[in-house]
């Protein structure tokens, strides 16, 4: 538990909200719904919860509230954020952010960092994932996985072991783009049920489902079109990302003059701070850790969020 002290903001990230211990995917890492219930009582009995327009005001007069507060955010768009946390949210007369990836309304497909979390809930075993990993880079790079100078992303880290923390970096980032596709879609079509369309119905909200959120004072910002790494990618590619979620936002009846953005994995880059200034966006989050001041104020596009685990 975090140190909670007076004139701070902490902005909060969830991800997965379910009672996974009785759901399909009993392995799934998330947060059940009745500790985010204790959480959020917890946080009205202690905070001011913010919405997006209190935060706003935040930005723009500078002036924290001696208590401390807390803004809620939600990443990804899972259906889990309307059948979970909305009801709950609404009933405590309270509000989040909820930052969308656009290709989970648009194309039905399912983002590649979700197809790896329910890969590695459907196998256990890490060897076994690592063993089809190596097969690939064994046909297409003509090398063995010790041969890749992984000592860099064979580590322990918050959250996961080592062999776990290896798959998701493999898969996330360290292989080139087309390699990966190619692994992870083995390896999704091989342990998952379901076509990719019928799973995305599945594990994402729809925009109906943003509609009503929408018009009961849930706020709604951008998260890419495709859940890419912004700073991996040239000028062209993040402004391209970056436009083609604002168009979408604005067909679906959005105000997309009032706009925060979430980096998708963190990644961002000294390019995607112009682009989101020239976008006139109002603020961005970021995987960085901290509470926020004054300082952290003065810098309203890298704002550092908790993870929803450090308030447990």
């Amino acid at each position: 538990m975090i140190k909670i002290q007076k004139k701070k903001i902490y902005i909060i990230m969830y991800h997965y909200v379910r009672d996974v211990k009785i759901s399909n995917y009993p392995n799934l890492k998330a947060l059940e719904t009745k500790k985010f219930i204790e959480q959020i009582n917890f946080f009205s009995k202690n905070f001011n919860l913010l919405n997006y327009n209190d935060f706003n005001e935040i930005l723009s007069s500078k002036k924290i509230p001696l208590k401390p507060s807390i803004l809620l955010t939600f990443d990804d768009g899972y259906i889990d954020h309307y059948e979970n946390v909305f009801p709950i949210l609404h009933k405590k007369k309270a509000s989040g952010i909820f930052y969308v990836p656009i290709k989970t309304l648009e194309n039905k497909k399912v983002l590649d960092v979700n197809k790896i979390h329910f890969i590695l809930e459907k196998e256990q075993n890490r060897k076994k994932i690592l063993h089809s990993i190596e097969n690939c880079t064994k046909k297409y790079l003509n090398k063995n996985l010790d041969q890749l100078n992984l000592n860099k992303i064979h580590l322990n880290n918050r959250w996961d072991d080592k062999d776990t923390f290896l798959i998701k970096k493999l898969l996330q980032f360290y292989l080139k783009n087309d390699l990966r596709t190619k692994i992870i879609n083995k390896l999704f079509k091989k342990l998952i049920d379901f076509s990719e369309k019928e799973f995305s119905k599945k594990i994402y909200m729809n925009k109906k489902h943003l509609t009503e959120m929408k018009n009961n004072n849930m706020h709604f910002g951008i998260h890419g079109f495709d859940h890419f790494r912004l700073g991996l990618l040239s000028p062209k590619d993040q402004k391209k990302e970056i436009s083609e979620s604002i168009l979408s936002f604005k067909k679906m009846g959005f105000d997309t003059k009032d706009l925060s953005i979430c980096y998708p994995y963190g990644s961002y880059n000294n390019e995607t701070l112009k682009i989101v200034k020239n976008n006139n966006f109002k603020f961005g989050v970021t995987l960085h850790v901290n509470k926020i001041g004054k300082t952290e104020l003065g810098n309203p596009y890298e704002l550092p969020r908790f993870d929803c685990n450090d308030f447990l």
